[in-house]
């Protein structure tokens, strides 16, 4: 198959911090909304149980008030950090992106995987990447300035066709 665009970006924990700030611009307000509706959800059930002397029903909702806000407090801070101390940001590993017409392929020199573009979930940009989410969490982050073959004007039409509403 004949290689369409293919990009070579290094993954480092300034590029890291920019698909942070990038993740919590596009997402974070409505994780904190979602987040703050199921807390009043819960909030009331117990306080309605407790109205209604449903001792032992209200506490189990206030105790799965209060997993349900630890866990959303410290997954995202778990993951994180976990990333962070990953081996691809602590050795700066270089991942080359290469895009044919039905896939496109990840490799860091010693793995090798192979991806559909209708199984990706949304892809993003700014001024300095391109961010292809394979799910709500985890994307592909390509340097704009790094296109070994092709280039970023010519991808953007490309991708854009491969991910009609996604874009």
């Amino acid at each position: 198959m004949k290689i369409l665009f293919e990009n070579k970006t290094k993954y480092n924990k300034q590029v890291y911090n920019d698909f942070l700030k990038f993740h919590q611009a596009k997402y974070g307000t409505k994780y904190k909304i979602y987040t703050l509706l199921i807390i009043i959800l819960l909030l009331f059930c117990s306080i309605i149980n407790f109205k209604y002397s449903n001792y032992m029903v209200g506490f189990i909702y206030i105790l799965a008030l209060i997993i349900f806000f630890l866990y959303r407090f410290f997954n995202p801070v778990k993951k994180v950090s976990k990333e962070l101390k990953s081996e691809k940001i602590k050795k700066e590993i270089e991942f080359t992106f290469t895009f044919y017409n039905d896939y496109f392929c990840v490799s860091d020199g010693n793995k090798f995987e192979k991806n559909k573009y209708w199984k990706l979930y949304r892809i993003f940009e700014d001024s300095k990447f391109f961010y292809i989410y394979a799910n709500k969490e985890y994307a592909f982050i390509l340097e704009k300035s790094n296109f070994v073959v092709g280039n970023k004007k010519d991808f953007i039409t490309f991708i854009k066709k491969k991910l009609l509403f996604k874009f």
